[in-house]
């Protein structure tokens, strides 16, 4: 957090990309809750962004935004293709096992005693809603707009040496480019995804930087228990006005009071 153009140079020249490419993830430890790897660089990336959050709180009376360059994320990553990769490594092992039909055509014996097939992670998508949730909610608070940059530019198909399957890889990345757009749709920015002219982008968030109005209000639903509160903003006789602007924001928790000594 610095007004130093120097430093900010300084700091953008060490910045390495560094994201999973699908045979790393594919090839990453698993876990209960899918790819180890996946879920820590996420929680790591979720929680430094919230820490900003909390610092650009405390900032007042001007426009914030906050630039996130990233891939996006997926908690439960090419599914079907680990799932495929476990069987096949189990008939190599085993070419003999399973050899008997549960008279459905499914190979039941084989996926009883698999040790490669890991649980199904079905909260995923919640789990990271849930983190999305928590991180939008706090930009909110700050005032904050997230403005969200897939460095991937225009996503294609998988590279040859990534053995992923076609459907899996358009599912991570529609729902990686999802993620991205929440962040920047829940607190006012846009995602920028799919698209090589980052220059065309940069420029726009200079320009909403730039110009702008700050509204304030004060609300006149003093209950503390109705934490979510919409917002709506409509211009009058200029039928032609694009409005960009957070939809809603969500109160602290209250603490509770102290219990009376007795």
């Amino acid at each position: 957090m610095t007004y130093d153009r120097k430093r900010l140079t300084e700091a953008i020249d060490k910045v390495s990309g560094a994201g999973l490419k699908p045979n790393e993830i594919l090839d990453s430890p698993l876990g209960a809750e899918g790819p180890s790897e996946v879920r820590y660089r996420a929680h790591v990336a979720f929680d430094t962004a919230y820490g900003i959050m909390k610092t650009l709180e405390s900032v007042h009376n001007r426009r914030k935004a906050f630039i996130y360059v990233s891939n996006g994320y997926d908690f439960n990553p090419f599914q079907d293709t680990r799932k495929k990769n476990a069987e096949e490594q189990w008939k190599e092992m085993n070419p003999n096992a399973g050899s008997s039909d549960d008279g459905s055509g499914n190979n039941s014996d084989a996926n009883d005693t698999n040790p490669f097939l890991q649980p199904g992670n079905e909260f995923s998508f919640a789990d990271l809603a849930n983190e999305l949730s928590e991180l939008t909610r706090e930009a909110n608070r700050a005032n904050t707009t997230i403005y969200t940059i897939d460095p991937r530019g225009l996503v294609g198909t998988p590279d040859l040496d990534q053995k992923v399957d076609m459907m899996d890889f358009q599912n991570y990345i529609r729902t990686s480019q999802d993620s991205l757009r929440v962040l920047a749709e829940q607190t006012g920015g846009f995602a920028t995804i799919n698209q090589n002219d980052f220059m065309k982008a940069l420029k726009r968030i200079d320009a909403e930087t730039s110009d702008y109005y700050v509204l304030g209000y004060y609300s006149s639903n003093p209950d503390p228990t109705q934490r979510k509160r919409k917002v709506e903003v409509r211009v009058v006789n200029h039928p032609n006005v694009e409005l960009r602007y957070r939809t809603e924001y969500t109160l602290k928790p209250t603490k509770a009071p102290a219990a009376k000594k007795k």
